[in-house]
């Protein structure tokens, strides 16, 4: 199909992941003309109207230009990565060559820390502020899907770690997206607005109480075993999580929940979507299969 360019078109990198293809969607289902960048990229955007797919290479600056060129929001949801900094730099500063007037950067609850991917999302921050192009920095809390990512370790009694006593405040991978989206669309995301958007969901639990819920929903006991970090670090490895991952789980665990840094609640996403955010409990019943 023939892409639309110019004003209006909204380039969506990371399009495939679990934000980005939230805001794909939604961005679509509008009638926006989208790009949607991915490695590798979803065939199925082709059947969309307005929307486009294309490949994106990192490590070509060429196919990075090509990639924002025409588009006036560009949209950055990678996941994370230890390019993630690198790959996200290089694609603020084409769009801001190629004249992209903003960008809607999906970054993180952040505060200084050498905490993966904190820091690197801090270091994406911290070069935008220098360039000259507008932007919506949209700072979520850990997301609930956290909890999917312990799915394994659930089913086999073997959940735990060091996130402490102290409530979490999770938020849905989908109001993020939502946030995104309904910013584009009323204009808010839009030529040389500089705005951050700190995100939660509506209410914190701990992990004993997260526990509880996945019992009621799974019709099974489900418990949270507390361990030091040196424990978990060395469960984690005997499992064969890589390296990186085990250094971001831990560190979400002990500077991100048992600091108590993850229990501020806001009302951003209900300021912007005139309705509450999902729970964390309404994540765990919406998910219970991935727990059976």
């Amino acid at each position: 199909m023939n892409e639309v360019s110019g004003q209006g078109l909204v380039a969506v990198a990371g399009a495939t992941g679990r934000v980005g293809s939230v805001i794909v969607e939604g961005l679509s289902a509008a009638g926006t003309a989208v790009r949607s960048l991915s490695r590798t990229p979803s065939g199925l955007d082709t059947a969309r109207a307005r929307t486009t797919s294309r490949q994106i290479d990192y490590a070509d600056a060429g196919s990075i230009a090509s990639a924002v060129d025409g588009a006036s929001v560009l949209v950055i949801t990678l996941g994370s990565s230890d390019d993630q900094a690198h790959q996200e730099i290089a694609l603020i500063d084409a769009a801001a060559h190629a004249g992209v007037e903003h960008v809607v950067k999906v970054s993180s609850w952040t505060w200084p820390s050498r905490m993966h991917p904190i820091d690197w999302h801090l270091q994406v921050e911290d070069h935008l502020s220098k360039v000259d192009i507008g932007y919506s920095l949209l700072r979520p809390m850990t997301f609930s899907a956290v909890i999917g990512a312990q799915a394994e370790l659930i089913k086999n009694n073997l959940w735990g770690g060091a996130a402490g006593t102290v409530p979490a405040n999770l938020i849905d991978v989908r109001d993020v997206a939502d946030v995104a989206t309904r910013l584009i669309l009323s204009g808010e995301a839009s030529g040389s607005v500089r705005r951050p958007y700190h995100l939660t969901g509506p209410g914190g639990l701990s992990m004993d109480a997260i526990a509880e819920h996945l019992s009621l929903a799974i019709g099974r006991t489900v418990k949270y075993t507390h361990r030091t970090p040196d424990e978990q670090r060395a469960l984690l490895l005997s499992l064969g999580l890589p390296d990186m991952i085990v250094g971001i789980l831990l560190g979400i665990d002990v500077e991100a929940f048992a600091s108590g840094a993850s229990t501020e609640t806001t009302s951003t996403v209900e300021s912007v979507l005139g309705r509450p955010p999902r729970s964390i409990p309404d994540w765990i019943r919406e998910n219970a299969e991935l727990f059976r």
